[in-house]
């Protein structure tokens, strides 16, 4: 019998402070995509919500707190490289605390930037985020990422033969 397709999901939180900078954390050296800058962002795990899954992120990576009513879905990204993924990007006005790094062995540092000032290596989904106008519409946005539009997002070649290192812990 033939495997069935599944894909998997995962949760990017954009959050803005009162400047209207956005929070990035540097993933760390033993992470996908080691060096570049990321929106808090996690996987989903069984039987989980989404929203609840990106307020949990949020809180387990920067100590951040917000309600799950409060996200809004603003971006879907499908990555389809070395795997197969659909990335969910949340927006959240409304949160409390103050950043911290709470996963020092994932996460290098973590800043606030303007979304016309990004760090020269983001991943690719706050590149695609960004071509999409960094939700600036009412309407929810979709972008494609296949190894073109990865080449193109990045303005980098693919690594290792023409796709990214996996690592299932990132």
């Amino acid at each position: 019998m033939t495997e069935r397709f599944m894909t998997r999901a995962a949760v990017f939180t954009v959050v803005y402070n009162d400047k209207g900078e956005l929070l990035l954390q540097q993933r760390g050296p033993h992470s996908y995509l080691a060096g570049h800058w990321d929106f808090p962002s996690g996987h989903l795990e069984a039987g989980e919500d989404m929203r609840v899954c990106a307020v949990r992120e949020l809180q387990e990576e920067t100590g951040l707190s917000g309600r799950a009513d409060d996200l809004r879905l603003k971006h879907i990204d499908h990555y389809y490289i070395e795997v197969d993924y659909l990335n969910f990007v949340f927006e959240l006005r409304d949160w409390h605390g103050d950043p911290t790094i709470m996963e020092p062995d994932k996460c290098s540092d973590m800043a606030w930037f303007a979304p016309d000032k990004l760090p020269e290596k983001c991943v690719n989904v706050v590149r695609a985020y960004q071509a999409a106008g960094f939700g600036s519409s009412d309407e929810l946005t979709y972008s494609v990422t296949n190894q073109a539009a990865y080449v193109q997002l990045m303005g980098e070649p693919l690594a290792n033969g023409g796709l990214p290192a996996p690592n299932p812990t990132a």
